[in-house]
C-alpha cells in the first residue's frame, strides 16, 4: 500500500504545481517572513500569534535549508502522507487485527482529496501524522510505561504547536483506554500517571512559544491567539457556522485583546439563546461531514493551470462521490464493530473516541469540511472494518446462492 500512496502522489505533484491560495498563502508568506526577517506574521513589523506557529516552522525549515522553492515542501508533504499510512495500520493491527490494518492503508492510499494535499502548504497532514504517531506511542505495548508517555507528550506537544486542539489529546487517550477497560483500578491509575508525564512533556515543547507570546503582549497566550475569535464565528448574529471575518471595529485592538473581546461576545451570544446554540451546533456538524472538496479548491489554481478548468468541477464531484462512499463504510464499520465488540469498546476505544472529540470542537466553534481530515486515520480504520463487513455479507449470499435447495 505504501508502494500505491507514493505512486498516486508523486503523479499527481508531476502534474499539478503548487500555486498557494486561502490558507496557503498565509504559510508561504509566514514562512517567507520567518526565514526573511526572524518574524513570525505577515510582516517584519508586525509579528502575530493568531495562527499556531508549528506548519510555519517546518515550512520556514525547508525554505531555511533549500532556498524559497516548494519542491522540498511536497517532499515532505508525501513523506508525512506515506507515514499517515504506515501509522494508521499500525494502530489498525493493534485494535482490529492485520486485514482492518491492510484496509484501512488501501483508504489512505487512494482517498483522492489525501492523494490531492502534498502540493498544498497546510496544517492537515502534519497534525494527522503527529496525532496518530502519538496514539501508536500511547498504546506500543513492547515500550515502557514512562516511556511511551514522555515520548507521547513530546509529539503532542509538536502536535499543539500545529493545531492546539491537541492540547487535550491525553486525555482522549487516556480516558478511552480507561473506559475501554470498564474502569479498572489499575488500568485507572497507569492511565492517570501517563497523561501526568505527557503534560509534562507537552509543556517543555510548548512553553518557549508561550514565554515569546507573553513578551509580545505582556499576558500569556499558551500558543495562539484565535480560539476567541472561532468561537465567535460560529456564534455570532448572521454566522452560518463557517469563517467570517471579524467586525472592522475591533481591528484597532492587539490580537489578544481581539480575541477577549469576541470571545466574550460569542460566550453571551451562546447563554442568550442555548436552543439556537443547539441548531447551530447541528447544522455545524453537518458542514463537518456532509461535503469534501477541499483538496480541489486549495489546489484550484494548480489544477486549472495543468488541467483546464473544465477539470475543477469533475474533480470535487469525484472527491465528494469518494467522500460519500467511504462515509457509508464507516457506518457499516461502526455497526459491525458495535455488534461484534459491543458499545463500550467501540465507542470508547481511542480511535473513535478522538473522532467524537474533534467533532465535537467544530460542533462548539467554527465548522469547516477540511477539519475532518483531522481524523482521516482514524476514519479509514471504521472504513476498513465496514470494507470486511461487506465481503463477509457477500460470502454468506455466494453460500446461499449455492446451497442446493430441498428436495
Amino acid at each position: 500500500m505504501t508502494f500505491l500512496a507514493l505512486s498516486l502522489r508523486l503523479i499527481w505533484a508531476w502534474w499539478v504545481p503548487v500555486i498557494p491560495s486561502s490558507d496557503g498563502e498565509a504559510y508561504d508568506a509566514f514562512a517567507r517572513t520567518l526565514v526573511q526577517h526572524g518574524t513570525f506574521g505577515w510582516e517584519p513589523d508586525h509579528p502575530t500569534s493568531f495562527w499556531p506557529p508549528g506548519t510555519t516552522f517546518l515550512h520556514a525549515s525547508l525554505f531555511a535549508l533549500f532556498g524559497i522553492r516548494y519542491e522540498p515542501i511536497v517532499a515532505m508533504n508525501i513523506a508525512l502522507s506515506l507515514g499517515i499510512v504506515w501509522v494508521t495500520a499500525r494502530l489498525a493491527a493493534r485494535f482490529w487485527g492485520q486485514n482492518v490494518a491492510v484496509l484501512s492503508a488501501l483508504v489512505l492510499a487512494a482517498w483522492p482529496t489525501l492523494v490531492m494535499y502534498p502540493t498544498i502548504l497546510a496544517s492537515e497532514l502534519p497534525f494527522l501524522f503527529l496525532t496518530l504517531l502519538a496514539l501508536d506511542l500511547w498504546t506500543v505495548p513492547w515500550a515502557g510505561r514512562t516511556a511511551r508517555a514522555l515520548l507521547a507528550g513530546l509529539v503532542l506537544g509538536f502536535a499543539a504547536l500545529v493545531r492546539p486542539q491537541a492540547l487535550l489529546l491525553p486525555l482522549v487517550y487516556g480516558g478511552g483506554l480507561v473506559l475501554m477497560n470498564r474502569g479498572g483500578r489499575g488500568v485507572f491509575l497507569e492511565q492517570i500517571r501517563s497523561v501526568v508525564l505527557a503534560g509534562i512533556a507537552m509543556a517543555v515543547v510548548v512553553a518557549p512559544w508561550t514565554w515569546r507570546n507573553y513578551q509580545l503582549y505582556g499576558e500569556t497566550v499558551l500558543i495562539s491567539s484565535n480560539g476567541g475569535i472561532t468561537l465567535w464565528m460560529g456564534n455570532t448574529p448572521g454566522t452560518d457556522g463557517r469563517y467570517m471575518v471579524t467586525p472592522k471595529k475591533y481591528s484597532h485592538l492587539p490580537e489578544n485583546e481581539r480575541a477577549q473581546v469576541l470571545g466574550q461576545e460569542a460566550k453571551a451570544y451562546i447563554l442568550q439563546d442555548p436552543a439556537a446554540f443547539a441548531e447551530r451546533a447541528v447544522k455545524k456538524l453537518l458542514i463537518l461531514y456532509t461535503n469534501e472538496s477541499v483538496g480541489v479548491g486549495w489546489n484550484s489554481p494548480g489544477v486549472r493551470e495543468a488541467f483546464g478548468e473544465a477539470w475543477e468541477p469533475r474533480l470535487k464531484r469525484l472527491t465528494q462521490a469518494t467522500w460519500g462512499l467511504i462515509c457509508l463504510l464507516v457506518v457499516v464499520g461502526l455497526w459491525s464493530s458495535l455488534r461484534r465488540a459491543g458499545f463500550v469498546s467501540t465507542l470508547f476505544s481511542p480511535i473513535t473516541l478522538s473522532i467524537l472529540y474533534f467533532t465535537a470542537i467544530h460542533m462548539v466553534v467554527v465548522s469547516q469540511e477540511r477539519y475532518h481530515l483531522a481524523f482521516a486515520g482514524q476514519w479509514a480504520i471504521l472504513a476498513a472494518l465496514g470494507l470486511l463487513q461487506l465481503a463477509a455479507w457477500r460470502q454468506g449470499w455466494a453460500a446461499t446462492a449455492t446451497r442446493p435447495s430441498p428436495q
